[in-house]
């Protein structure tokens, strides 16, 4: 039986829903950290989770730091659904 997803998860995969639906990147585009927090505030997801959902998205190669600081989406994290 699968298990439920973590709030970690749930809110990284939103991260991703965020990037991809509303931004409209695509693997290896990026999105500053600041963007991102704005629209993540505006879908009310508290700046301690979203922290959290960030490095859970790191951690399973959805998301990595780009070269200017941004944020990019991986062929992983794009793929995602």
């Amino acid at each position: 039986m699968p298990q439920a997803p973590t709030h970690e998860e749930t809110v990284a995969k939103r991260i991703l829903y965020i990037m991809v639906n509303e931004q409209g990147l695509r693997a290896g585009d990026g999105m500053s950290p600041d963007n991102l927090s704005q629209d993540l505030a505006r879908h009310d997801i508290a700046q301690t989770d979203q922290l959290q959902a960030v490095q859970y998205a790191k951690e399973k190669g959805w998301l990595r730091d780009g070269p200017y600081g941004e944020l990019q989406l991986t062929e992983t994290g794009f793929a995602v659904d």
